[in-house]
């Protein structure tokens, strides 16, 4: 039994060796969740505007055509729960921050990471501290791989030096990622709806408390995306969106859901703006919160 014991170890102890090489080598592969921590840690002190929330923002709003000191923290399927802890982890920092972006998605109030998009969850424990998954590892997610191959094949990072995303992949055809995007958007998750709106609120008030304006943004979407919404859904946005900005003097929201400004060429797929997109639809947001609430980006 104790020969059997000993030659098991043996064994063992070398997979365990290989697993830790493993884990700390995939930790070091450049990802935006670790360069986005890092560029705050060392440049909230002097930020002006930080933008949040899902794709939509974080394909859609460029920080560089922006003319104060702008960072884009906003990451993909990301929630209104990472969106707080990523506004208030470094608010010890914060000494020049006087607005805040919120992507307010057609999806925002109904989606959750925790049964939309799981497997993402553990970045914000390995790489930005999220106390509920720091001891999340790499090498035992699906998309782990994923992420290797992409390095591999191209080895740059995800997003520009401020956040903004960059490098996507192909363009995908409009129409059908857009009726696609629609129904995978569409939700009814009432225990969803009432944690996000618990997270809005806390939001509303970390921003209400030290005078920094909230601005909600639904970014531009191709006509098959928006013609496939639930009505109910999308009214519940904007019934909310309305409510919050008469009860709260430091909230404003802006919707470019159907704006027809943009063309195929300023979408990446039916819910994406293209990089072309994304620098026409940033000076047109900074050009409309300065005319419409004399807010200055």
């Amino acid at each position: 039994m104790k020969n059997f014991i000993k030659q098991l170890v043996i064994f063992i102890i070398p997979l365990i060796v290989i697993f830790i090489i493993l884990e700390y080598a995939i930790r070091q592969i450049p990802n935006t969740y670790k360069y986005k921590n890092e560029w705050m840690l060392q440049h909230a002190n002097n930020l002006n505007t930080l933008i949040v929330g899902n794709s939509h923002c974080m394909s859609g709003i460029n920080p560089f055509f922006l003319t104060n000191n702008a960072f884009n923290f906003a990451n993909s399927s990301q929630d209104l729960e990472r969106d707080y802890f990523i506004l208030t982890k470094y608010e010890d920092i914060y000494a020049e921050l006087k607005q805040v972006i919120l992507s307010f998605s057609y999806c925002t109030l109904q989606d959750k990471m925790d049964y939309t998009d799981k497997p993402r969850l553990k970045y914000y424990g390995i790489y930005i501290g999220y106390e509920k998954y720091k001891y999340s590892m790499e090498i035992t997610s699906n998309i782990t791989y994923e992420k290797v191959r992409e390095y591999l094949r191209d080895g740059s990072l995800q997003c520009s030096p401020l956040g903004f995303r960059v490098n996507i992949p192909s363009k995908d055809d409009l129409n059908i990622s857009g009726i696609k995007a629609a129904k995978r958007h569409t939700l009814n998750n009432q225990e969803s709806l009432t944690d996000n709106l618990k997270f809005l609120n806390k939001i509303i008030q970390f921003c209400e408390n030290r005078q920094i304006k909230l601005i909600l943004v639904t970014t531009p979407t191709w006509h098959t995306y928006y013609e496939h919404l639930d009505e109910h859904q999308l009214n519940q946005i904007y019934s909310i969106a309305t409510e919050i900005t008469e009860d709260h003097k430091n909230v404003f929201y802006l919707d470019f859901l159907k704006d027809v400004r943009f063309n195929d060429k300023d979408f990446s797929d039916g819910d994406h703006l293209s990089e072309e997109g994304a620098e026409k639809f940033t000076k047109i947001l900074k050009n409309s919160l300065d005319y419409t609430f004399k807010i200055k980006l």
